[in-house]
């Protein structure tokens, strides 16, 4: 150790840079003073966080803003219960009242909220970008009257009619520029509508504190052929591009942020003979070499099983490669609601309590396990007890001695 601590600052990031994954460096950092001195300086986390992907510390629920860190034997589980006693996952910082405020997306530490406008609009509502650990806001400008005047009679995309929740929007954040380029890290934010015929789009940049149009395209998909109107499913992510299932279609909505762009692609060859009745059925995983992979889910089939079909490509407009598939363990059969995320070769999946228990109130939980598609392994994520949980997100971060301030 007396050798280690004669070399210089920057010599010692240099070894440190190397240690394999967030919680070892959480380890070595705690060993001494001098390490722990060069482990938490700005320019060291910023170089490392460059080079290491921000492990899953837990499940975070948007309705009632609640954070669930993962559990034991995990060994992500010390920086989870860290992170849940330092961040203030009730967003008590921003403008009262608390439950007016609604959690759209979280990205890189930072989480997006909303409220309705005094106006009462579910659509133009009042958003903020917060970071939860450090306590800091940005409430975002209104979007300006010349661009709300496109925006005409859209479609309910969240709650119902009346509820305090109930959303006529798709906001949510955009992937962030490198950590090189000083502390204040610019973020951006995509709000979408979809109207009669049309979807419309603008982007928020933090560093212009602008916002511009976007031009998304014309489809027939997009067109009011249902009482219900156009509903957009669960958004995926997957190396700069968003993915979103049309309700009652099998088309997808992809907007390729590297270059604002959207497109509409029809996937119904591959989910030929599949009875897809919700959007979580389909998932985007980010794969190496910049491909990117599809798990299908088939839910509903006579011998009450549940299969994933793996597909990859390397552009979405490329034909989809069917990969492998797996089959999951027969007791989930009746029980599998759905992937939540992934992380390296881990799919972190949610299941419902068992069938059996229902009448039991103690036992009706929720878990969520991760499942190794390589191994075949499987483990406990995290818990919770609750028989109605819905919107859930893979809450992936540091540490708080790891972490930076993201606004």
């Amino acid at each position: 150790m007396g050798c280690l601590l004669a070399l210089t600052d920057d010599l010692l990031a240099e070894v440190l840079v190397r240690v394999p994954s967030p919680a070892d460096l959480a380890r070595a950092s705690a060993s001494c003073a001098s390490l722990r001195r060069v482990a938490t300086s700005p320019r060291f986390l910023r170089q490392f966080r460059s080079l290491h992907a921000p492990p899953p510390l837990g499940v975070f629920f948007p309705d009632g803003a609640a954070f669930y860190p993962a559990l034991p034997p995990n060994p992500t589980s010390p920086a989870a219960r860290a992170l849940a006693l330092a961040a203030d996952f009730s967003f008590a910082f921003l403008p009262p009242p608390g439950r007016a405020w609604l959690v759209r997306d979280h990205r890189d530490g930072r989480f997006l909220l909303d409220r309705a406008a005094p106006s009462g609009s579910t659509a133009f509502t009042e958003v903020s970008v917060c970071d939860p650990l450090f306590r800091r806001r940005i409430l975002l400008p209104p979007i300006p009257d010349d661009l709300a005047a496109s925006v005409e009679n859209p479609y309910l995309q969240r709650g119902g009619d009346e509820g305090l929740h109930s959303r006529s929007n798709e906001i949510f954040l955009a992937p962030r520029c490198n950590d090189d380029r000083g502390d204040e890290l610019p973020f951006a934010v995509i709000w979408m509508a979809c109207c009669r015929g049309k979807l419309v789009a603008f982007s928020f940049c933090s560093e212009s504190r602008q916002w511009r149009a976007l031009s998304p395209p014309v489809h027939h998909a997009l067109s009011m052929r249902r009482v219900m109107g156009v509903r957009l499913g669960q958004r995926n992510h997957a190396h700069g591009c968003f993915y979103w299932m049309i309700t009652l279609t099998r088309r997808w909505l992809v907007l390729d942020t590297r270059k604002m762009e959207f497109s509409i692609l029809d996937i119904s060859p591959v989910l030929l003979g599949r009875t897809m009745m919700f959007s979580n059925q389909i998932t985007t995983l980010e794969a190496e070499e910049g491909r990117t992979t599809v798990v299908v889910s088939d839910l509903f089939r006579a011998d009450k099983r549940c299969v994933l079909y793996f597909y990859t490509f390397m552009s979405f407009t490329d034909r989809w490669q069917l990969q492998h598939k797996i089959t999951l363990p027969e007791e989930w059969g009746d029980r599998f609601r759905g992937i939540i995320g992934a992380f390296e070769q881990r799919l972190f999946i949610k299941l419902d309590h068992p069938k059996e228990n229902l009448g039991d109130p103690v036992e009706q939980n929720v878990t969520y396990f991760w499942f190794d598609v390589k191994t075949m392994e499987v483990g406990r994520f995290t818990e919770i007890s609750s028989a109605t949980v819905n919107e859930a997100y893979l809450y992936t971060g540091f540490a708080p001695s790891l972490s930076l301030p993201s606004i």
